[in-house]
């Protein structure tokens, strides 16, 4: 899931920031891109721990078939 990462860091450091007219399309500073990356790879990472916890939960109940 993070390999996709890589790719998209390199994408944001060759953005430059570009100021628009008003009334144009805009784009996302890459500042703020990459703090959103920051973001969401803080998150990922707290999803994948609770995971790991869960899942070592339910490897250790005992199950019935």
């Amino acid at each position: 899931m993070t390999e996709q990462f890589g790719p998209l860091e390199k994408l944001i450091a060759r953005m430059r920031e570009n100021p628009a007219p008003p009334g144009s399309w805009r784009v996302t500073p890459p500042d703020e891109l990459r703090k959103l990356l920051v973001a969401v790879r803080r998150n990922l990472t707290v999803v994948k721990d609770r995971a790991a916890r869960y899942e070592t939960e339910l490897k250790t109940r005992e199950w019935k078939v």
